[in-house]
Parts: C-alpha cells; structure tokens; sequence
C-alpha cells in the first residue's frame, strides 16, 4: 500500500457475500472444460476493448478521508481518455483532469501537472481499476498531480478480485441490478470490502459501495454512475491537447 496516495487507499474491494462457491468445471476427454467468466471479466473486457465508452460519475468518501467529486470519463480508440471530474478533498477545491490523445497525455490539478509519452497500458489499466477497485482511486491521484495507477500493463497483477459472489439486488434508479460483492487484494494485502451494482439489462454498473480499512479506522466510498453508454459516436475534439 505504500504506492498509494492517503486518499488513496481508496483501492476497494468487498466482502463476499455468504453463497456456496461455484461447482467446478466438468472434466471432459480433452481435460477440464474452461468455467465461464463472470460478469465482472465480461465487462473488464468489454470496457478494455470497446472501441469508446463514456458515462458520468459522482463520487464521495467519508469517515476517514471526507472528499467528492462530479464529471465524467470518456475513452476512444488507440489510448485516447479524458477524466474531467471537480469537487473537494479535505475541504478545498481541487479538479482531476486528464486527456490522453493517443500519443501524449497530461493532466493533474493546477499547479500539480504532467506531461508524458502515453502509456502502453492505458486503457487496460483504466478499465481493470474501474472495474476491480471504482474510480476514486485515479480521480484521486489526478487531484494530486499523478498519473493515473497501473497504467503500464501491470493492473492485473497488482488488483485481485477475490471471493466474488453475486444476487439479485436493489432497483437502482428504477433499473433491475446484479449486486456484486468481492475481496479486492492490491499487491496480496486484502484493502477494502466493495459491492457493485450492475444493470440487469446491460451489465454495466450503476452504483458501488466500499469500505477501505486503515489502521486508523475505516473509509467509506460511493460512487454513481449514470449515462454509461459503450461503442457510441465520440467527438474527436474531445481528446485533443493544446499545444
């Protein structure tokens, strides 16, 4: 945890929930047959490799940490991103900004800037960090002039969903959902305690809720997603950098 930001250990994971493990896969004449993926790497994918996607998020912590944020996130083709989020941490204003244009990216927060080569990984990173850990984390790090985490292909190994159980969970602003809970362990430490909201219909999320334990007492993180909309039309403007 020492690479994270104190904001930051806004790395989630969550509790499973108390359900019976999933049966193992039939063994066949070819050997083990592959168990099917679960929601969460089908949207990992899908969010990895979509040509674009974009949706609006409202995010907030509280107990140990108190800080929210508002804005939105869009990605394009060959690396192309932008966070344009603003809100407030530890009672100052404060914006995460970032835009890459598929060869350069710079972002930050005022006076707390960069200005780097693109990332091999970025998308990846972006999508695996949504998915396993939320969005606070990064909006975090940009708020203090970071980059955003694990974006040089090495998410995967550094995030572990682990225990990841599903059920039929609350309507969320009049949608059917899939709540998932999951342990997430960032570099083998277990973090946090998350549960995910995904549309029943689309299987993208729609809320998260998570509790990030310190030593000196617990956060509380929620998250908001709406207008989340994959493979849709994206101005290329969007992604361009001034000179």
């Amino acid at each position: 945890m020492t690479r994270l930001l104190p904001l930051l250990a806004c790395v989630v994971s969550a509790s499973a929930c108390a359900s019976s493990p999933p049966p193992a896969p039939p063994v066949t004449a070819a050997g083990p047959a592959v168990a099917p993926a679960t929601a969460l790497d089908a949207l990992e994918q899908r969010l990895s490799t979509a040509h674009s996607f974009r949706f609006h998020a409202r995010l907030a912590t509280s107990g140990r940490i108190e800080s929210h944020f508002d804005g939105t996130v869009v990605a394009g083709a060959d690396r192309r991103m932008r966070f344009a989020l603003q809100g407030a941490f530890g009672g100052k204003d404060v914006d995460a900004l970032f835009t890459c244009d598929g060869s350069r990216m710079r972002g930050g927060h005022r006076g707390q800037t960069f200005d780097l080569d693109a990332a091999p990984g970025l998308r990846e990173g972006i999508a695996v960090g949504f998915v396993r850990m939320g969005l606070t984390h990064d909006v975090a790090r940009l708020a203090a002039g970071k980059t955003p985490d694990d974006i040089d292909g090495s998410a995967r190994s550094h995030l572990e969903v682990v225990g990841a159980a599903h059920m039929a969970g609350e309507p969320v602003r009049g949608a059917a959902t899939e709540q998932w809970t999951w342990l997430l362990y960032v570099d083998h430490q277990k973090t946090a305690d998350e549960t995910l909201w995904l549309d029943a219909r689309s299987g993208l999320p729609l809320k998260r809720r998570v509790v990030v334990h310190f030593p000196e007492g617990d956060m509380d993180v929620g998250e908001e997603y709406d207008d989340f909309v994959v493979d849709g039309p994206v101005d290329a403007e969007t992604f361009r950098i001034e000179p």
